[in-house]
């Protein structure tokens, strides 16, 4: 079970109104952020908008796959796979060669996933019951 903090993207400040509206873990975030009215009540709540707790969520789910972690999912996101649903549909070989193009300009990653470790987040991506709504 991740902190809320492991959201990357989020700041000190929207982590302490997310905490003090008693979300503290990713689980709970995801429960609570993944339909539109549980990010109406949590805009409600924190003043966060609706649009950046959707953002969160989308990348609070992509955390569910192992060894997806924050920095993987910039990656990601730099080459267009913002969710669950965009990863599912991607081809190994053709993610892996955008992600370390992308990554050979902009330096978001230090360490490059293998092919082998991208095919496998996708693979994974299959077994995972998508629960974000738009």
């Amino acid at each position: 079970m991740n902190s809320i903090d492991s959201i990357n993207g989020m700041t000190h400040t929207e982590a302490t109104k997310l905490r003090r509206a008693r979300v503290r873990t990713t689980v709970t975030f995801l429960q609570i952020a993944s339909t539109r009215s549980g990010r109406a009540l949590l805009t409600k709540e924190t003043g966060i908008t609706s649009p950046k707790l959707l953002h969160w969520a989308k990348r609070a789910e992509l955390m569910k796959i192992k060894n997806l972690g924050k920095d993987y999912a910039d990656l990601l996101e730099a080459v267009g796979v913002e969710s669950v649903s965009d990863l599912k549909r991607r081809n190994p070989e053709s993610l892996h060669e955008m992600m370390n193009g992308i990554n050979k300009r902009k330096k978001i990653v230090d360490r490059m996933p293998s092919l082998k470790r991208v095919t496998r987040w996708i693979d994974d991506s299959k077994d995972i019951v998508i629960t974000v709504s738009s």
